[in-house]
């Protein structure tokens, strides 16, 4: 995929229709409530406390199958904190954020929750792998308790189904640190269902502790270099402080692994993005890897932070590192998601 620069969008005042509907939680949701533009927050039946927010794109006809992209939040968030780490300024009516940015080129987005421990509700954490043998248990209270991800994804897309028709060769997954490393984990457990991931600050802790990945994905990791939460190699280094429970998988093995499950060339092509905005102190090199069954790349941000690329800045850069200003990172994930439906056809 050639790396296309998007203009940022100005900030506009938006009307707060453009979230509409999120935070009040409906008794059910069907196809009736699906309508061109709807910004719906559905339960999960059979999932207690575990609702999601659905958006769907205006420009919509009602009728043709969509294609979806579900997006992760990290670990301690929530839907909404899915959301707002998309934004530049944190503000949802923002339309550079990740919602909108999808909507406008027709995708529905999916952002649910992960299990909350009590009496922290609304603190989540998805059951991402790992918490043996010295690896870290991502995130924490998910993957301690054992809480069966895989089961909730599986009836959160016959859910979504439910309500809108899906473009089945059109789904795709995304999320930071947490989210991202869910992200990978579905990928590998739903080989057959997910087209693309495209995680951000989360790599593939799953395969890591030895669980069993299945065919190829199109994969767009992003990852910061100096990244002080995960890592951008293998470490048990944390943001939290110290050590945080054990090691947690680098980029470089998990590249590794994608590169060979998807049958690509050994190394990969270097494209440096124009350093647009030389103060965030942070560059980006897109690298890709060739004669892919689907393709493989990696986002490289040097000088970049446990952050999504011109998202929110969610604590202090002494916590959490920079924040890379160079280019329209949800365009730039949304436009690989457009470009990778799921094929099984060898690339040249």
């Amino acid at each position: 995929m050639t790396p296309r620069l998007h203009p940022i969008p100005a900030l506009l005042v938006l009307s707060a229709a453009i979230m509409a509907g999120c935070g009040f939680q409906l008794d059910t949701c069907d196809n009736a409530d699906a309508v061109p533009g709807a910004h719906l927050t559905c339960p999960m039946p059979g999932h207690v406390d575990r609702a999601f927010d659905l958006h769907l794109p205006p420009a919509w006809d009602g009728v043709s199958p969509l294609p979806v992209i579900f997006a992760f939040h990290g670990g301690g968030g929530n839907r909404t904190a899915a959301a707002r780490v998309t934004c530049p300024d944190s503000d949802t009516g923002n339309p550079a954020c990740l919602v909108p940015v999808a909507n406008a080129a027709g995708f529905a987005v999916v952002l649910p929750d992960g299990t909350g421990s009590r009496p922290l509700r609304n603190i989540r954490t998805w059951n991402a792998g790992g918490g043996f043998d010295g690896w870290n248990c991502t995130s924490g209270g998910a993957c301690r308790s054992g809480v069966d991800d895989m089961k909730y994804l599986d009836d959160l897309l016959a859910q979504v189904r439910r309500i809108i028709p899906v473009d089945d060769a059109r789904i795709h997954a995304t999320g930071i640190s947490n989210g991202g490393a869910i992200s990978h984990r579905w990928a590998c457990e739903r080989s057959e269902t997910l087209a693309s991931i495209a995680p951000v600050g989360g790599a593939n802790q799953f395969e890591a502790v030895g669980g069993t990945c299945g065919g190829p994905v199109a994969l767009l990791q992003v990852h910061g270099t100096s990244d002080p939460c995960w890592t951008y190699e293998t470490s048990e280094k944390s943001c939290l402080g110290g050590e945080n429970d054990g090691i947690k998988i680098g980029v470089a093995e998990t590249m590794e692994s994608w590169r060979q499950r998807n049958g690509c060339a050994q190394d990969p092509v270097d494209t440096p993005f124009p350093d647009t905005d030389p103060d965030d102190g942070s560059t980006a090199t897109l690298q890709s890897w060739t004669g892919c069954v689907t393709d493989v790349q990696l986002l490289r941000i040097d000088g970049g932070g446990h952050t999504w690329p011109n998202g929110y800045a969610y604590l202090g850069t002494d916590r959490i590192g920079r924040v890379n200003r160079d280019f329209d990172g949800n365009g730039f994930i949304v436009d690989f998601f457009r470009a990778h439906p799921k094929t099984t056809e060898k690339k040249r």
